[in-house]
């Protein structure tokens, strides 16, 4: 999280009511927050549903109260109710598809982090099962922080950093260990140990010492390999410490017994990239992992991603 320059915060609301829901207001939160502690720009974008104007072609609901107006006043009592000294705070405001117009003032504006609020527990059954949500993990190009509802952003104590020894692992480890920082938590980094020769071994019928050997081996080079790339970091200023923890098993299984055991508040993943083809997939372990958390995401993009979304 260190270098951050700009934060764009998408702003959500009730169409039928204008409030803001918990998530929304959480978000905001912890862009404020981020903001002042870092020292970015941070900006606000509500997207209007297309076609919700009033008479004079000003945003509204039922062609009367302005709809601008009204989130707006929420968005003030936010900031009034959270000190954020120094903060520069733009409101914005953009009218059509909510995922579309968070990548195009991405892009525009060259965001460093984009933070949104997760459906309410009443409108989905987790936190990632919203369309926007899988849209922004999958085309924004950069980093995407969904929020969790009713959770205090600024309460965070156990961060969970999941590292598949892919190149974009690396900014994985960087993301959590300037996140755990910030937030004064401690670091769990863990990896799902795969054993390819587990199959041919146990055909061949080895000893139980020999197939326990190899996965030993397996799991003690992937923490080797692990300790060393984060000594790249500065990972030892981390006041609540640190920890690797290499299980086997599929991945998405590992991760979330990992959360669920830790009562972890957030996790750091990285993002699937594919080569010469515009945007990603997630990816059969993340498709399978997210709808099933009750914890907050930063995901990380790899280097070589592209957005299918370019500039309007």
């Amino acid at each position: 999280m260190q270098g951050l320059q700009r934060i764009l915060v998408g702003v959500d609301f009730n169409e039928k009511t204008s409030e803001l829901p918990l998530p929304t207001q959480e978000a905001i939160k912890k862009g404020l927050w981020l903001a002042e502690t870092t020292g970015a720009q941070l900006t606000l974008l509500t997207v209007l549903p297309e076609g919700a104007a009033s008479e004079d072609g000003q945003p509204g609901i039922d062609g009367n109260e302005n709809l601008s107006s009204l989130v707006n006043s929420q968005i003030n009592q936010i900031l009034e109710a959270n000190p954020h000294d120094g903060v520069q705070v733009a409101s914005k405001f953009a009218s059509g598809r909510g995922w579309y117009e968070l990548i195009q003032e991405v892009l525009r504006e060259e965001i460093d982090l984009l933070i949104v609020g997760t459906r309410e527990k009443n409108v989905a059954k987790r936190m990632l099962y919203g369309s926007t949500g899988m849209k922004l993990l999958r085309k924004c190009p950069c980093p995407v922080w969904i929020t969790r509802p009713e959770t205090d952003p600024l309460e965070v104590s156990t961060i969970v950093a999941a590292d598949d020894l892919s190149p974009v692992s690396d900014k994985v480890l960087h993301a959590a260990v300037s996140t755990a920082q910030l937030i004064d938590a401690r670091l769990l980094v863990v990896h799902a140990a795969d054993y390819p020769l587990e199959g041919a071994m146990m055909r061949t019928e080895c000893s139980q010492e020999d197939l326990d050997n190899y996965r030993e081996k397996i799991r003690a080079d992937a923490e080797k390999e692990i300790f060393d790339r984060l000594s790249m970091t500065d990972y030892r200023t981390i006041q609540q410490g640190t920890q690797i923890l290499v299980q086997g098993g599929p991945a998405d299984s590992v991760v979330e017994q990992v959360i669920n055991d830790n009562d972890a508040d957030l996790l750091v993943m990285g993002t699937i990239g594919r080569g010469g083809i515009p945007g990603f997939l997630i990816g059969n372990t993340a498709e399978r992992l997210l709808p099933a958390l009750n914890c907050s995401v930063l995901a990380i993009k790899p280097d070589d991603f592209v957005s299918p979304v370019k500039v309007g």
